[in-house]
């Protein structure tokens, strides 16, 4: 089964080094939008605006998906 890396920018960059054995394209994009709403629900409790942006790498280094979410919060 193929291993995919799923690595974070949010102003810093994170490298992921573990991976995750994925089966297919579409349980590939879910798990990519399941790790970024889960994501940006963290980030958003804690500021006004938050970028951020997932790359998703194959075994090769490959990079075969990409999300950017852009988060403004406007109180009152």
């Amino acid at each position: 089964m193929p291993r995919y890396y799923f690595d974070i920018n949010d102003g810093t960059s994170l490298r992921d080094e573990v991976g995750r054995e994925i089966q297919d394209p579409l349980a590939l994009r879910r798990e990519a939008l399941r790790v970024m709403t889960t994501l940006m629900a963290a980030e958003a409790e804690d500021s006004q605006d938050c970028t951020l942006v997932l790359t998703v790498r194959n075994g090769d280094g490959d990079g075969v998906m990409t999300i950017r979410l852009v988060c403004q919060i406007d109180d009152g």
